[in-house]
Formats: structure tokens, C-alpha cells, sequence
């Protein structure tokens, strides 16, 4: 099992599985974004972006990181969590300016924000490496590829309970907060929804702060969606110049 520490409050819900509930939100957008076969998501576009922005959405909820408009600050509260740490360090390593946002999503730090979330899903015995053979031999591929879900059945419970808040059940923060995530990532139909335009117009409304609580709304509409988006934005105009090149 990985470290135990505090977690911000947010992430927590009764409605998670036993197994699942103290997951911080980087592991628990890589957790719920396994399939039903029970791999994890390891082959998902671009995800150091998606896992970057769910951290720093705990970080500023938990006040260890600030937004000072321009740049992003180290704030009163502690960072305990392991990948939490490491991302507010790489933020804050080039100054916390949000024009340098890229620094943390692209190249060698995206590259490591997937393994360390992928680890982490393994250190707490949610999911297992397995080897596999290439040309007759024995082999691990690189990060990912061999990860396969242990806890199945926490799996399914995880994503049925997202699954609800997309078909009309009010979410509480902690799925709000995902959903919000999924949609900007655009991701809501890898949650295999029955009706899918149903569900991705429910992710909407929720990422503009609807179907949810006044607190919950005020959090996504001032924090959260903003803060997922100028990370996904970051992301995409340096794929966009990288592509040019």
C-alpha cells in the first residue's frame, strides 16, 4: 500500500467504494477511467494534462496552493500527499507563472505524472502489474501498458456512482469535481454511459456550476473549470506549436 497522509476533505465520499476512498483526485481520474475489463487507463491521449489539472484542483480546495492571477503561490496548508507534492513543486519550480503552465503537462513531467499516478494505483493494491511475452521471452512493457485493474468490483461500483450523477442524481463535490474534469477532458463517454448525449449535456451543465450545491457551484465556477481549463489550453496550444515544428 503507498502512504498514508491527510487528504483534502473534498475528495472524500461516502459514495465511493471502501477500497477507493481516500484516493486523491489524480489517482481517482486514472482509477475511474479504467475499463470494465479491468485495465486502467494507460493508452488515454495526452493524460498527463487531465492528472496535472485534477491535482492542482485539490491543491487549491486544500489552500496548499493559491492563485495569485498571474502565477500560483505556495499556500498555508501542508502538502502531506506524496503526487501532490511533486506537482506543486513543479509548478512552483518555475515561478508559478500560469504562462509556464506547459512545464508541468508536456515532455519528461507529463511522462512522469503518469507513471507516478499509475504506481500509486499499484502500491495501494487497486491494480497489478502483469508481464507479458513479446517474441517468446518474458517482458514489462513501459509504464501502463501491463497495468491491469486488481479490485474490479470497486471499479464498477466507482464508476456506476458517476455514472448516476450523469443520469440525474445530484453530485456531491467529490463526483462533481470529477465530472467536471471528465468533461473538459472530454472523457464523459469512456464512463460508457447508456445514453451518451444525455450524460455529456449533464457533465455540461455541471461544469457550469448546475445540478449541484450553491458552495459546490461557487467552487466549480471560480476554481475548478477554470483551472482545468487554462491546463488543457496549455496543453494543446504547446501540442499545437510542437505539431508545426
Amino acid at each position: 500500500m503507498g502512504d498514508s497522509g491527510a487528504y483534502a476533505v473534498s475528495v472524500r465520499s461516502e459514495r465511493w467504494s471502501s477500497r477507493t476512498a481516500d484516493l486523491t483526485l489524480p489517482e481517482r481520474v486514472a482509477w475511474i477511467l479504467g475499463d470494465d475489463e479491468g485495465r486502467p487507463m494507460s493508452t488515454l491521449t495526452e493524460p498527463a494534462g487531465l492528472l496535472v489539472a485534477a491535482a492542482m484542483v485539490e491543491l487549491l480546495l486544500d489552500a496548499s496552493l493559491l492563485d495569485a492571477g498571474t502565477a500560483y503561490r505556495r499556500g498555508p496548508v501542508e502538502v502531506t500527499d506524496p503526487l501532490l507534492g511533486w506537482v506543486a513543486e513543479s509548478l512552483l519550480a518555475h515561478g508559478g507563472a500560469k504562462t509556464d503552465l506547459q512545464h508541468a503537462v508536456t515532455g519528461h513531467r507529463g511522462a512522469q505524472m503518469i507513471r507516478r499516478t499509475m504506481d500509486r494505483l499499484v502500491e495501494r493494491g487497486l491494480a497489478a502489474r502483469e508481464p507479458r511475452r513479446v517474441f517468446g521471452y518474458l517482458a514489462m512493457p513501459v509504464f501502463g501498458s501491463a497495468l491491469r485493474v486488481h479490485e474490479v468490483e470497486a471499479l464498477h461500483h466507482d464508476r456506476a456512482a458517476v455514472r448516476a450523477s450523469l443520469e440525474g442524481d445530484e453530485p456531491d463535490e467529490a463526483v462533481a469535481m470529477l465530472i467536471v474534469l471528465l468533461h473538459h477532458g472530454r472523457r464523459v463517454r469512456e464512463l460508457s454511459p447508456v445514453d451518451l448525449t444525455l450524460a455529456a449535456r449533464r457533465a455540461r451543465a455541471i461544469s457550469d456550476g448546475r445540478h449541484v450545491t450553491l458552495g459546490v457551484a461557487q467552487d466549480i465556477r471560480r476554481l475548478i473549470s477554470p483551472t482545468v481549463g487554462a491546463v488543457l489550453a496549455a496543453l494543446t496550444a504547446t501540442t499545437v506549436i510542437g505539431s508545426e515544428r
